[in-house]
């Protein structure tokens, strides 16, 4: 059954816009096809380009302890080979007809991009179902690539301190299976077969756990008709049942420290919340979305503005929360210390804590939350106006089991927030309940 869509203007009655408008708001289409495969079609034709995601739901939440890592290293093997192209030919194809492509691995889901010229969508389909149900999963190739998996834990995790300290924070923040690194633990690694893979693929790539996502210059009926031609053939699979990764807040607050021979100490802090897929109330995203805003969003936020320029407390403060996400996760504040007037972590922390209680007990005024508002809107104007950003925006909510209308109520749901709800908000989840901290710092050095 189809269903049809298209983007509302609410969002943009609350912006103003220098030069031209987006012209064309994008029409989207659903279709399945019997297998239980799922396509979203998203018509945008101001260039004769497409992009497309394969989009599989599986990743680092659904692994099982002692097989972490098995999600990301099975994206970098499905390159490595298949029923149709030789190892690395994958990228080739698309390269030679002026495109691009890549891939991902999330918590929640694994994800095969590429965009090209509109008139060559079937190669992308085409190496998209050879992708689902073709590679080879050769060991020899496999012996390359889990190196290169490794490698790339250890320069990309290791080898920097914030990364490593945010993984060891996520390690003991959360109760759920999203304590589990996506790149998976070093040992983990050290002892991952190529025989695990196979099984892991056997069990996930199936066409009724895969959604394509077509954005560009296409025609709906030549989209179904090219998906039924290359997807058609393959069979539903059962899947194993999963559930949510929800958290289980913990009595009190939890704290670790990593220890360096030599870097500048840094501090990050968590709080346990939720996301538009487990909230109680959804109103709780969009105010924890604008603290987001508030505290770390440009030169005018709360933490640059407060601690860095004015008391220069620390250094590089930096506020993240997702809100699309298949389960609950963390709302992180990180900062280091500030190298020219260094200051004791817990310090550092305490300013921290103090901006979180001002909060809870002074609401913000209208027009520091009205600017809030205008930077997240236009944050997503400007993800929707080229074809990744749609794509990856569609493939975002799918992979936490939301629906895209999510997308066009963003302005509306927005605007209903007050001054009183972020109070409320802030007061309900920066509690020492929900609170967790890791503290990198330098190691001392042993006495001789």
């Amino acid at each position: 059954m189809e269903r049809r869509y298209c983007l509302g203007s609410g969002l943009l009655g609350l912006l103003l816009f220098s030069g031209q408008a987006l012209a064309d708001l994008p029409v989207r289409h659903t279709f399945s096809l019997n297998n239980g495969l799922q396509v979203v079609v998203s018509e945008d034709r101001r260039a004769p380009v497409v992009t497309t995601h394969m989009l599989v739901k599986v990743g680092s939440s659904h692994e099982y302890p002692g097989q972490s890592g098995l999600s990301h290293a099975l994206e970098h093997m499905l390159f490595r080979g298949s029923s149709k192209t030789a190892p690395g030919e994958f990228s080739q194809i698309i390269e030679r007809l002026g495109g691009s492509q890549n891939a991902y691995t999330t918590r929640d889901m694994t994800v095969y991009h590429q965009t090209l010229p509109s008139d060559r969508l079937a190669v992308a389909l085409e190496l998209n179902a050879d992708l689902l149900q073709g590679a080879t999963l050769d060991a020899a190739e496999f012996e390359h690539e889990i190196e290169a998996v490794k490698s790339e834990r250890r320069e990309e995790v290791d080898g920097y301190p914030t990364d490593r300290t945010r993984e060891q924070l996520q390690s003991i923040a959360y109760t759920s299976s999203y304590s589990t690194p996506v790149i998976g633990w070093q040992n983990d690694l050290e002892r991952m077969s190529n025989e695990e893979l196979k099984a892991w693929y056997q069990t996930w790539y199936a066409p009724n756990n895969v959604t394509l996502v077509v954005v560009g210059d296409v025609q709906l009926d030549e989209v179904k008709a090219q998906v039924e031609h290359y997807f058609a053939g393959f069979s539903r699979q059962h899947l194993p049942v999963t559930k949510r990764p929800l958290q289980s807040i913990p009595a009190g607050p939890r704290t670790m420290t990593v220890l360096d021979k030599s870097s500048t100490p840094l501090l990050n802090m968590a709080f346990n919340v939720p996301t538009y897929a487990t909230a109680e109330q959804a109103d709780d995203v969009e105010a924890l979305r604008l603290i987001q805003a508030l505290l770390g969003a440009g030169m005018g936020a709360r933490l640059s503005t407060r601690l860095h320029r004015q008391q220069a407390i620390l250094s590089s403060p930096r506020v993240k929360y997702k809100a699309i996400s298949r389960g609950d996760t963390l709302f992180e504040i990180t900062a280091l210390v500030n190298i020219a007037q260094p200051r004791p972590l817990p310090e550092i922390q305490k300013a921290i804590w103090a901006e979180l209680n001002n909060l809870k007990q002074t609401p913000p005024e209208p027009q520091e939350l009205e600017r809030a508002k205008a930077l997240l809107l236009a944050e997503k104007v400007f993800a929707q106006d080229h074809l990744e950003g749609q794509a990856a925006s569609i493939s975002a909510l799918l992979g936490s089991d939301l629906a895209i209308s999510q997308l066009d109520a963003d302005a509306a749901r927005l605007a209903l927030i007050t001054p009183e709800k972020i109070q409320q908000v802030a007061a309900s989840y920066f509690t020492r309940e929900r609170f967790a901290a890791a503290y990198f710092q330098a190691e001392e050095a042993e006495d001789e």
